[in-house]
């Protein structure tokens, strides 16, 4: 897993927070300024990325504040979102920005401990880009996201002329 850069385009608050006994551990770093409810949740794309599409990757990051438009973030991926919007099915990363309070949400199998599931994700995507409705096709590891992180790469070094 290597950590990725995302250019924000818009932050929600969300309902993603870990559970009462693991927050316990981070008191100190608990959302308390955005609601007791979770941390935000930004979409952006990811930085020197080319899907199937021939745009960047899009993401989903959890901070640990909102960030504004064009902000860049480092971020580290955690899994991929598959939905099913208009008949196709779009990948989401998902990702954790980079904060100490996230160091323990490192795959598919932490999402449930931090009250993460994909349907949640999915809300929040929903928030994020009105007028779009998607549904929860499935989800991957965080190894899926990184193959998926690699071909992006690729296409765009290949676009772009770097890659020899």
């Amino acid at each position: 897993m290597s950590k990725i850069a995302i250019t924000v385009d818009a932050t929600v608050a969300s309902t993603i927070r870990r559970d009462d006994e693991s927050a316990a551990l981070f008191s100190d770093v608990q959302p308390e300024a955005h609601g007791a409810d979770g941390w935000p949740v930004g979409h952006g794309h990811i930085v020197d990325t080319l899907g199937d599409d021939g745009r960047p990757l899009e993401a989903l990051v959890l901070m640990r504040e909102p960030a504004l438009p064009g902000d860049d973030l480092p971020a580290w991926p955690v899994a991929v979102l598959r939905l099913s919007t208009e008949g196709r099915i779009v990948s989401e990363v998902l990702c954790v920005s980079e904060a100490p309070c996230f160091t323990d949400l490192v795959d598919t199998c932490d999402l449930p401990r931090w009250h993460a599931q994909p349907d949640v994700w999915a809300a929040a995507l929903a928030r994020l880009t009105p007028g779009s409705s998607y549904q929860v096709a499935g989800y991957g590891p965080v190894r899926e996201a990184d193959e998926l992180l690699s071909a992006a790469r690729h296409c765009y070094l290949q676009l772009t002329g770097c890659l020899e």
